[in-house]
């Protein structure tokens, strides 16, 4: 019973697939500890051959505004992306997207103020 129950959390958050990790680290735009730390869940769906959702969350702990994309080659041709703005302090935004089963996706925190811009390629999990 206990088997059982451990493994409902992860088809929680997406009915229609296969939970296979989760991937997470750190993006330093500005140098310094101006860090942003991400989690992405990944999932295999089950509906649509080759492909795999991302369902990322990134939290900065520091007080400014700051955006965040994240995309990724899409099963079916071309690209998919996400992308929200957040503004104030100790925020985390989710992000989400459907990409291609063994592609990276690329996730990005970009400073309206500064201009600067750093991004990560996140592995799939296999």
């Amino acid at each position: 019973m206990t088997g059982a129950l451990a493994a409902a959390p992860a088809s929680a958050d997406d009915a229609d697939a296969v939970y296979l990790g989760t991937r997470s680290g750190d993006i330093d735009v500005l140098g310094g500890g101006y860090k942003w730390h991400y989690s992405d869940k990944q999932y295999r769906s089950l509906m649509l051959s080759n492909t795999r959702n991302h369902y990322i969350h990134v939290t900065y702990k520091g007080c400014k505004k700051w955006r965040v994309r994240v995309s990724a080659p899409h099963p079916e041709g071309g690209y998919t992306d996400d992308s929200t703005t957040v503004e104030g302090c100790n925020k985390t935004a989710v992000v989400s997207i459907i990409g291609k089963l063994h592609a990276n996706a690329t996730l990005a925190i970009y400073l309206p103020v500064s201009g600067d811009t750093r991004s990560v390629a996140v592995t799939p999990i296999n």
